[in-house]
């Protein structure tokens, strides 16, 4: 499992450029040197150009701990524990209302932060919505029902749903460079170029589709131009009008590959943590926000389920326990790894490169956003979920 230059964790070859055909990715390639940023940390405001996605704001309404029955002593040990692993942001909420509220590294809560690739299951909420408005037939379909350059192939065949649970069976694209950020990998040339859709297109099967768990950010980008081509319209615009709207988020931005070109869905919505627990609350809530159905319920339920390749992962979003036990894994691995099992029966976990998460439980009604532009001290995904969920009564007081 290769990630694309939005996972890519490892240090940049700055190995002299070949001759190029891409201005852009010239430029791109030459300002990140010059920065010594990874893809980690690289600030928010080094994307150009981007998709504005715009919001509609709504007050972020707060209760506090003894209204929300959850024990001060539990929100400061994991605020004290997150700080430790050089987070930016911490968040905690019960029931849509923000309980807990702590930033570090002079940030606040305007300041918008990456969240690589949680945005991958923002881009499934969509596809729910398309669903449901009948631009897409159903994620039992062929992806050649979408990709017309794939009709009459074996990997035109390859479903939604196989491509969903990140079973595809298509390659990573990297051309066997792996991790290596360097401008003759193809994933890197793809991430800082001016095409986003030529890599996906080109993907070629190596394996049987639905069955190997194999997470590719390519075949996220490949669901995002199926989206725009069912939809007819720009992935930021679907994102702005069904999700950032509705939900009453404040503005964002996205990477483009070039202007009036495409932009990355596989991660990189810049955003605020904040609005991040209302996202994380479509998944307390069926859908919901106050009292609109924004994602369908069966969509929500249907990708919480597990993948028969993967039972930790349903559709772009990893579900339950993970990896638990063993030796800790160096700095934050692409499965995430749990010294213990969840105390929650059920946790819904966003993930993103270098530690950004959401934590939904729906049984207590809580949600707690994690953000980093560096990366952690030992990371440990049980710990978050399990200090707030020990600390947090059954029912709320009275």
């Amino acid at each position: 499992m290769r990630p694309s230059l939005a996972l890519l964790s490892l240090a940049i070859i700055a190995a002299p450029l070949a001759a190029q055909d891409d201005p852009l990715f010239e430029r791109r390639w030459e300002s990140l040197l010059a920065g010594g940023y990874e893809p980690l940390t690289i600030p928010v405001d080094w994307y150009d150009p981007v998709a504005e996605v715009e919001g509609a704001p709504t007050p972020v309404v707060a209760t506090t701990p003894a209204v929300a029955g959850i024990a001060p002593t539990a929100l400061e040990a994991a605020a004290s524990w997150a700080e430790a692993q050089n987070s930016t942001a911490l968040l905690v909420a019960r029931d849509g209302k923000l309980v807990f509220e702590r930033y570090w590294q002079g940030t606040g809560r305007d300041t918008r932060f990456n969240p690589q690739s949680m945005s991958k299951t923002v881009l499934a909420l969509l596809m729910g919505i398309a669903i449901e408005r009948g631009e897409v037939g159903s994620v039992g379909d062929p992806v050649s029902d979408y990709v017309s350059e794939w009709k009459g192939e074996p990997r035109g065949a390859i479903t939604l749903r196989q491509m969903l649970h990140m079973a595809s069976g298509l390659e990573q694209g990297d051309a066997g460079y792996g991790y290596k950020v360097t401008p003759d990998n193809p994933v890197v040339r793809h991430s800082l170029g001016s095409d986003y859709t030529k890599l996906p297109l080109s993907l070629e099967p190596v394996g049987a589709p639905g069955e190997s768990f194999d997470y590719n950010n390519n075949v996220n980008q490949l669901l995002g131009i199926v989206l725009e081509r069912a939809s007819g319209r720009d992935y930021e615009a679907l994102l702005s009008e069904r999700l950032w709207q509705p939900l009453g988020l404040a503005d964002a931005a996205m990477p483009l590959d070039r202007e009036g070109g495409m932009v990355i869905t596989s991660c990189c919505i810049l955003s605020r943590p904040v609005d991040w627990l209302r996202i994380g609350q479509l998944f307390v809530d069926g859908g919901r926000y106050e009292g609109a159905q924004v994602v369908p319920e069966d969509w929500i339920e249907a990708m919480l389920e597990p993948s028969p390749a993967y039972r930790g992962y349903g559709y772009q979003v990893w579900v339950g326990n993970q990896q638990v036990g063993g030796e800790r894994p160096p700095r934050v691995p692409l499965v995430p790894w749990q010294s213990e099992a969840f105390a929650p029966p059920r946790v819904v976990l966003l993930h993103g490169h270098g530690g950004q998460r959401v934590y939904a439980m729906p049984d207590k009604g809580l949600v707690i956003v994690r953000a980093a532009r560096d990366w952690p001290q030992g990371w440990d995904d049980a710990l978050l979920p399990n200090v707030i969920w020990r600390g947090t009564a059954e029912e709320k007081p009275e």
